[in-house]
């Protein structure tokens, strides 16, 4: 999938942020496992749901 962002600069489908998606293959598990916390936090924060980008 090729990233949507909204306008908090958040993907609507993995709900990284720009930053995080560009500097992902060049994160440790640590950072990795921290980025996924924060995910699942915007998730929630955004209404939940798997993409919130749609429907």
């Amino acid at each position: 999938m090729i990233c949507t962002y909204d306008e908090d600069k958040v993907c609507i489908g993995c709900y990284r942020t720009v930053e995080e998606i560009a500097k992902w293959d060049s994160y440790n598990d640590e950072m990795k496992l921290k980025v996924l916390e924060n995910t699942a936090q915007r998730r929630a924060a955004k209404g939940g749901g798997d993409y919130y980008g749609l429907g």
